[in-house]
């Protein structure tokens, strides 16, 4: 079972304190590193520099020849190389999931980092004496001694607003997390620093043909795949009955010797049961295809997953990702691909489109739109459940009411700014700020202009690391499975993002690359469905066998809220409306429950 790794350095003085050395597990810091100690991975005094590192790096043997070190070295002793001979900045050629600290001495500095993507995660905390605490575990160094670990108001408004704590926060006041593609330093005893060395950047490719970017693409998605099956010949495969992992299945199963084991999650809810497409699709590549279908009762292993999270997070996906894994694991698989990347690299998301219209009609009045968009807001009643043209609809309006950013977020936010107001009881917390300023002020840095790509940047800054990847890395905590994300390697990542837009979403098509690259490969049925993802059916849950827990959020709010956070009175309404399915409250209510379930486990 794989163990989390950490560990601790002085920043100031010569020697840990004994309180913090008394806390660690196992041996006692060596006499001649009394300042500092790490535990698990990859360790090297390589370059200078003591490194740590957790992960994979698929370009290992190239830059190592470039930075004049053993092709076979260690992934510590790369990155210390890198940094103490290049600096940060060269940790963009890196390409894989990876976390990584490094310790200089002279003058004393600390350097942890994450990838591009943020596929793994690391998290901090300094103390008022100068000790840095940092591990891929929130709950470890949440026990650490003399961490702060009372609630992040920003960070709790946040999960409200989106179901997760978006980076560099945690749900803590005292501790944060690297965010992706990002390095965090202290230098002695100054305050933590964070300098991003990646940015997404858009545009720069515009004079190659549709033809010419779809052959590139499938050459770069193929060399990723390969690289994938060299670090893991025995991989299976994650279907989820989408375009995404149904390519990747098609182009890596004439790479391996033997079938493809391949699995898949169902529900008995039709209108999120996948597994008659992903049947298709194994058929078609000559996988071995097993599937299972959740039910309420797999619920039970909700609580395991939050504790292992250390903070909130809703995203309902994670619930069928996690018995995938044990499935997969359960079946002999030591990883598993997945189609992580394709919605955000090749434009899949219909709220793409939504911006992409936008973009078109930007020269009309905006108030005429506004107008437009709430006068048919108003002729559209609720409906109880999501994943309905009504539902989409009322959706669709509603965001078209509201100003380019603000529109956007709506299709991802759970509890509106006026929802939140009314909801929270603290000041503190009805007035923390917004991760819409973070998000404001990641597009004015970015000067791109296209409405599109400003959305796309903040998916791949934001959702794709502290969303699709946290959900993978905790829906495999305890499997001893690998999660593998052909898609989100750098070479196929760059690439994406210079090509030109509408060669990947517009105002009629989305994910247009990934379709032409699925002709032949996947069955045709597969090309012409609308994205589904492993979402689960919680609006139907909460109102069946869930209804008792709903009712208990409201009858045992003292007991769970123990700090008054929420208006009872609200909250009641919320429950009593979704239960009579007069309103789909479902994603909001999961939310609130899930908060309950991670404070039960001792917060």
């Amino acid at each position: 079972m794989t163990e989390c790794v950490w560990g601790v350095v002085a920043m100031v003085g010569d020697a840990l304190p004994a309180d913090v050395i008394a806390a660690l597990p196992g041996a006692t810091p060596a006499p001649t590193l009394c300042w500092q100690y790490m535990s698990g991975g990859e360790q090297s005094g390589e370059g200078g520099a003591r490194a740590f590192f957790s992960g994979r790096v698929s370009n290992h043997a190239e830059l190592a020849a470039a930075t004049g070190l053993a092709g076979d070295c260690s992934g510590a002793a790369l990155v210390g190389r890198l940094i103490v001979a290049r600096g940060v900045a060269a940790l963009a050629e890196l390409n894989g999931p990876f976390v990584a600290a490094i310790v200089q001495e002279k003058p004393r500095r600390l350097t942890l980092l994450r990838d591009q993507h943020g596929q793994k995660f690391l998290y901090y905390a300094r103390r008022k004496d100068g000790v840095v605490f940092f591990s891929d575990s929130l709950p470890w160094l949440r026990g650490c001694p003399g961490v702060e670990v009372g609630i992040d108001f920003h960070a709790l408004s946040d999960y409200l607003s989106l179901g997760y704590v978006p980076s560099p926060r945690s749900i803590y006041r005292g501790i944060g997390k690297v965010s992706a593609g990002t390095a965090v330093s202290w230098n002695g005893g100054d305050n933590a620093v964070a300098e991003r060395y990646w940015r997404p950047l858009a545009g720069g490719r515009g004079n190659l043909s549709y033809g010419e970017a779809l052959e590139e693409t499938r050459c770069l998605l193929g060399q990723s795949i390969r690289r994938c099956l060299q670090a893991y010949p025995e991989a299976g495969i994650l279907l989820s009955g989408g375009i995404d992992s149904s390519v990747i299945l098609g182009m890596a199963a004439p790479l391996k010797t033997g079938p493809f084991h391949s699995f898949t999650i169902g529900f008995e809810q039709g209108n999120y049961d996948e597994r008659v497409l992903a049947a298709e699709a194994a058929a078609m590549a000559g996988a071995k295809h097993t599937e299972r279908v959740v039910t309420p009762a797999d619920l039970s292993l909700l609580p395991e997953l939050l504790a292992a999270a250390g903070e909130p997070f809703a995203d309902s996906s994670l619930l069928p990702t996690a018995i995938a894994m044990r499935f997969a694991a359960a079946g002999g698989s030591q990883a598993v691909f997945m189609g992580d990347g394709g919605d955000e690299l090749f434009g899949g998301y219909r709220r793409y489109q939504v911006m992409a219209l936008r973009e078109r009609l930007r020269l009309l009045p905006r108030g005429l739109v506004r107008a437009l968009a709430t006068g048919a807001l108003g002729c559209l009643p609720e409906h109880a459940e999501q994943r309905t043209a009504l539902s989409s609809l009322r959706r669709l309006a509603a965001a078209w009411a509201q100003e380019a950013l603000p529109c956007y977020a709506s299709f991802q936010e759970l509890f509106s700014p006026a929802m939140r107001f009314e909801l929270t009881a603290p000041a503190a917390l009805r007035e923390a700020p917004s991760y819409l300023d973070d998000w404001a002020a990641d597009i004015a840095a970015s000067g791109l202009r296209d409405l599109v790509e400003q959305m796309n940047l903040l998916d791949l800054l934001h959702y794709v690391p502290d969303d699709g990847c946290r959900k993978d890395v905790l829906a495999a905590m305890g499997t001893d499975v690998q999660p593998l994300a052909p898609i989100l390697d750098m070479d196929v990542t760059r690439f994406a993002l210079q090509l030109p837009r509408q060669y990947r979403v517009t105002c009629r098509e989305r994910k247009r690359l990934l379709r032409s690259l699925g002709v032949g490969i996947i069955p045709p049925s597969l090309l012409r469905q609308t994205k589904r993802g492993f979402g689960v059916p919680v609006a139907a849950w909460l109102r069946s066998e869930l209804a008792p827990a709903m009712r208990a959020l409201v009858a045992e709010q003292r007991q769970w809220d123990r700090d008054g956070w929420f208006d009872g009175g609200v909250l009641a309404r919320y429950v009593d409306e979704h239960l009579a399915a007069q309103c789909d409250h479902g994603a909001r209510l999961w939310a609130l429950y899930c908060l309950r379930l991670w404070l039960e486990q001792g917060r």
